[in-house]
Formats: C-alpha cells, structure tokens, sequence
C-alpha cells in the first residue's frame, strides 16, 4: 500500500504503536535509572 491509500495514516499510527510499546517492553527500569544517573553526573561535571 502507498502513502495515498485511505488507511495509510491509521496503518502508520498502528505500526508507531507497535514499535513504542516493544522499545518500552525492551529497557527495564533498572537500565533508565542507571542511564539517567550518569546523565546528570556528567551535566553535574560538565557545568561545576
């Protein structure tokens, strides 16, 4: 199907969906603690 077909847009919201959720499912809280840990220890070293 090409971008003219009147699904596409509601194809493409789905398939957005899809891909967020399996990324959201794919990182555990541990890994987003510990990734934004070090972001703001090295902003904190960067700006003092």
């Amino acid at each position: 199907m090409g971008c003219c077909s009147p699904n596409y847009q509601t194809q493409v919201e789905q398939k957005e969906n899809e891909v967020n959720q399996s990324e959201n499912d794919n990182i555990p809280i541990w890994m987003k603690i510990i990734s934004l840990t070090i972001l703001f220890i090295a902003f904190g070293c960067y700006w003092f």
